[in-house]
């Protein structure tokens, strides 16, 4: 077992901290698994003394723990994690732990550095993270109180946030350039700065969108506020579901929420941007461009397979979306 106990400051330190355990060298702010211990990479950055961020793309041959102790001081840690669970995954706070063995771990979770957070993955699972700190000093001077108690308080919930925020297609092209960056080119950092700040820039945004409807004074209370929030994450979940090969009717969709078809529509809209299909519709065309990258799949199986029957229609939709014929990516490759 492979074991790293540290206090996060930032990225940079914790990676030469992580390298001194693996007894493996950083070089440009970079470690690079050997094949006798695993496969894979793990590098850091600074993008100034305030924010800081690692790229995780790893697999280790040993069952790997790390533990953050808390600090006086506290950041916030925000991570974007895609990992692929070999056996079993732990993660454990001092009042509460969550074990998991679901082969897929798809999350955003927020996590302030005042409490100790210890997070286990079995060997050989692959880890895909990327994490951003915000340190003291930037939390304390640069977010506005009142967005800061907001994100206080729901970084507060700890481990009730393990699962709340999945990651949507808007995440996933920006996730998608930072593990396919060409680390050989001059301009890389450049790229994986501004991706790791559009990550973060999308998240707060959507938090601060969601997180008025939570004050509102009169109408619905507190408690049923938050549950209208969670009946949205729940639609959110089905519509993003890669296996889903059909738009589910409104009715099934406003059972799902509970709410009635007007109240979802309007809702879902108000909080997420788009309209139910629109959202749908977006998601499994992001799937359909990932499948095509891989170079495994013809147009004709990647449209079948998020449910286009005629091909023609598929192209349009895929053009519209992303100004290139599906074809074209495979051409590209």
């Amino acid at each position: 077992m492979i074991r790293y106990v540290y206090q996060l400051r930032d990225f940079r330190s914790w990676l030469r901290g992580f390298g001194k355990i693996l007894k493996l060298p950083v070089i440009a702010g970079k470690i690079q698994i050997p094949r006798s211990m695993g496969e894979g990479y793990i590098m850091a950055a600074n993008i100034n003394s305030d924010i800081s961020y690692v790229i995780m793309n790893f697999s280790l041959n040993d069952d790997l723990v790390f533990l953050r102790k808390k600090s006086s001081l506290y950041g916030l840690s925000l991570f974007f994690n895609q990992v692929t669970v070999s056996d079993f995954f732990v993660i454990r706070e001092p009042h509460n732990s969550v074990t998991d063995k679901s082969p897929n771990q798809s999350n955003i979770f927020l996590s302030s550095t005042n409490y100790d957070l210890e997070v286990t993955y079995s060997r050989n699972s692959r880890l895909k993270r990327v994490g951003i700190f915000f340190s003291p000093s930037f939390v304390g001077r640069a977010i506005k109180k009142d967005i800061l108690l907001d994100l206080l308080v729901y970084a507060d919930n700890r481990l009730r946030n393990i699962n709340k925020e999945p990651i949507t297609f808007e995440y996933r092209q920006l996730l998608e350039d930072i593990f396919t960056a060409d680390f050989q080119s001059p301009v890389t950092h450049l790229l994986l700065q501004n991706r790791v700040l559009m990550l973060a820039e999308k998240f707060l945004h959507t938090f601060l969108t969601k997180a008025p409807l939570l004050k509102e004074t009169g109408g619905l209370k507190q408690k049923d506020k938050e549950k209208d929030l969670e009946a949205l994450k729940d639609v959110e979940r089905i519509l993003s579901n890669n296996k889903l090969d059909k738009f589910p009717s409104i009715d099934m969709l406003s059972k799902t929420a509970m709410m009635s078809s007007t109240k979802l529509k309007t809702k879902f809209k108000q909080i997420y941007g788009m309209k139910l299909y629109e959202f749908y519709n977006r998601n499994r065309l992001e799937k359909a461009k990932e499948m095509l990258q891989t170079g495994k799949y013809s147009v004709k199986q990647v449209g079948l397979n998020i449910g286009f029957s005629n091909l023609s229609n598929f192209a349009k939709a895929f053009k519209k979306e992303f100004g290139i014929l599906p074809k074209e990516i495979l051409k590209g490759r």
